[in-house]
């Protein structure tokens, strides 16, 4: 297994000098994961939590039985995409996991091109660190359900260190002026209803934009899930205008 090592980049307090980042894929050219922008993704090795509908189920582990993406091949890519992509989308899994994940920040940031930055908030301090070093400007933050009953639908236990660095996470984005805020919660039929969806609606007014994502039932964390149902596009309407009377900024992704 190659090891990813990040060399020549900013170091932050409290880091090691050599750190090692896991990037298990890459999407070279994506038209809608960064929003009106040309995009490169980029998808990080592990997560902290173990949502049974996560779609990226394969990213979970924190190991990966491929090799990981070389960087020096990523800034070879980077270098020859100069002009033919805007920006770049980092992914997951959890990337604010990733011990160095804020040393590819700063590079990728050298290269003159947007960051859109996904993450589930459970590490409110690097998140905190990123936003006020200005190195991302588009930050995206799954919504599970309502915080007193997180760990229902992120399918671990969740201490209460966790709970308050998810809330504080979203009252950070809510309230940073600095990055475009999204936030968006993959709804599914037996989780996910109007009840539950007012309860969030309720917690989410100033973020800059909501998505309602209706789940992918083909490939699943939890084989349970695999072939569900989908919700129909009337229940989907219906939980947007839930989000509208709120004030909250909503969109659909079916």
């Amino acid at each position: 297994m190659n090891i990813i090592i990040v060399q020549n980049v900013k170091q932050k307090k409290g880091l090691s000098k050599v750190n090692n980042i896991k990037i298990s894929g890459i999407q070279k050219t994506s038209l809608i994961d960064y929003p009106d922008n040309i995009s490169t993704v980029l998808f990080t090795q592990g997560c902290n939590m173990n949502c049974p509908y996560c779609h990226n189920p394969e990213l979970i582990s924190e190991e990966n039985e491929n090799d990981y993406l070389k960087l020096d091949n990523l800034w070879n890519f980077l270098d020859k995409r100069s002009g033919l992509i805007d920006g770049v989308v980092i992914t997951g899994g959890e990337p604010l996991i990733q011990e160095s994940i804020y040393e590819l920040l700063v590079k990728i940031k050298k290269y003159d091109l947007l960051i859109k930055l996904d993450t589930n908030g459970t590490n409110y301090n690097l998140l905190k660190e990123i936003i006020e070093d200005e190195l991302a400007d588009y930050i995206a933050m799954d919504i599970k359900g309502p915080i007193k009953d997180y760990a229902h639908f992120c399918g671990i236990k969740l201490n209460k260190s966790i709970i308050n660095n998810i809330d504080q996470s979203k009252e950070l984005l809510i309230n940073s002026s600095n990055v475009f805020t999204e936030m968006r919660t993959t709804v599914v039929p037996g989780m996910h209803d109007k009840r539950i969806m007012k309860k969030i609606a309720k917690k989410v007014y100033g973020v800059d934009k909501f998505f309602i994502q209706n789940f992918r039932p083909n490939k699943v964390n939890n084989p349970d899930f695999k072939g569900k149902r989908r919700f129909s596009e009337k229940e989907l309407n219906e939980f947007k205008n839930i989000f509208s009377e709120k004030n909250v900024e909503v969109e659909i992704r079916n």
